[in-house]
């Protein structure tokens, strides 16, 4: 945790117990604190991502230069690009350069074509993911937390400063944060916590009908497959988003 703190001091981190925090945390000045849950992982992540520059604030201005030059649509196609890489579909399937967002989706769905999960019908979701406690946090960490205190309109910065991902299926963490600006554009999202292989995030405006929660619920499921898998289909985790606030990703 020391050195990973030493990382965060231009970002004003503060470094805690996780059974001093009180929870829900509550922040100043409009700012939810980030949980970051250090680890000896997430330590090597950022230590290889500031491999080419000086500073953790150089490496984000890096960053976001490229995230500021990029769209959602772009994002999607270089994460989804990334996973059909190493899948058996014919060549020409796999091309995803002039295709839009439907497009996109469509080849990236041919990966579990005829399977239930795929239905969009929507249906009531009984699942709730477990509420970010004490016990939660617990679990997940190896040496203590920390807390960040990000300007509301910076949160999609939380994938740079935490360069948490780029491995397996875990995108890159640019396309994390490209994902992460346009959904607080759209729905105000404010990432909570972070781990070496999750986040946990509240959305402060839920999806307004069921045709754009099943858009949000696609675009999930590209950036994170494991979204479905306390879900019977991505129709019923269409359904989940028009009601919880609380979305988790993570990858194995």
């Amino acid at each position: 945790m020391e050195e990973i703190a030493e990382l965060l001091k231009p970002y004003n981190c503060t470094r805690s117990d996780i059974e001093d925090l009180a929870f829900p945390l509550e922040g100043q000045d409009g700012r939810t604190p980030l949980l970051v849950l250090s680890s000896s992982n997430i330590l090597e992540m950022m230590e290889e991502a500031l491999e080419e520059e000086d500073s953790l604030p150089a490496f984000v201005g890096t960053q976001l230069a490229s995230v500021k030059s990029m769209s959602k649509l772009d994002a999607l196609r270089s994460i989804v690009s990334a996973y059909l890489h190493d899948v058996e579909l014919p060549p020409e399937q796999k091309k995803l350069d002039d295709k839009d967002e439907a497009g996109i989706y469509a080849a990236y769905a041919l990966v579990w074509e005829g399977h239930e999960m795929l239905d969009e019908q929507r249906v009531e979701a009984k699942y709730a993911y477990p509420a970010i406690d004490s016990e939660w946090a617990a679990s997940r960490a190896e040496d203590g937390a920390l807390l960040l205190a990000l300007q509301p309109d910076e949160s999609f910065h939380a994938p740079l400063i935490i360069p948490m991902g780029g491995y397996n299926e875990c995108p890159q963490p640019v396309y994390q944060a490209v994902l992460f600006k346009h959904w607080q554009d759209a729905y105000g999202i404010v990432p909570l916590a972070v781990t070496e292989s999750s986040w946990a995030v509240r959305a402060q405006r839920l999806p307004a009908s069921e045709a754009e929660a099943l858009g949000l619920a696609k675009e999930h499921f590209m950036f994170c497959q494991y979204v479905l898998e306390s879900f019977d289909s991505i129709g019923q985790y269409a359904d989940y988003l028009m009601k919880q606030e609380i979305w988790h990703f993570w990858w194995d």
